[in-house]
């Protein structure tokens, strides 16, 4: 016959209680960045601005006849004040980025707030020219919480 080891193996009571353990510790863990992680998302989804673009208007006017610029009436429709931040013009078809203004005559609009805009020294985005009058573009007011509304126009003189 063998001769059996003298070694002892841990007692099922103490494996089991080990187990528990570890469970309950990855759970707390597992809690912890969940809703570290739900507390962020649901704060920055929170602060979404609510605005609306009522009319909007572009113009394809030489730097003689006042500059090219943009003019847009928009609503915050919400109730906390919204900072706006910029004004692009965009490709209605690709998308693509064909001017961007940071200078506008207001940034702030309260809640419920109705404003008209003007944006003016817009920057060409890179191979870009400014749109002729008749072409469409989109116009897109974006807010410091990168929220956004946009309009399709067609550019006048």
């Amino acid at each position: 016959m063998r001769e059996r080891s003298r070694r002892k193996a841990i007692s099922p009571i103490i494996a089991t209680l080990i187990l528990i353990v570890i469970t309950v510790v990855a759970g707390v863990m597992l809690y912890g960045f969940v809703s570290g992680f739900m507390a962020k998302t649901t704060s920055s989804t929170g602060a979404i601005a609510q605005i609306a673009i009522d009319s909007a208007s572009v113009s394809s006017g030489g730097l003689s006849s006042g500059g090219q610029g943009a003019t847009i009436s928009l609503t915050n429709t919400g109730t906390t004040p919204v900072t706006l931040t910029e004004v692009n013009l965009l490709n209605p078809s690709t998308g693509a980025l064909i001017a961007t203004s940071t200078s506008l005559s207001q940034t702030t609009v309260n809640g419920g707030q109705t404003v008209t805009i003007t944006a003016s020294k817009f920057s060409l985005a890179s191979g870009q020219s400014w749109p002729a009058q008749g072409t469409t573009v989109l116009v897109q007011v974006v807010t410091s919480t990168g929220s956004y509304a946009e309009t399709s126009v067609v550019v006048g003189p």
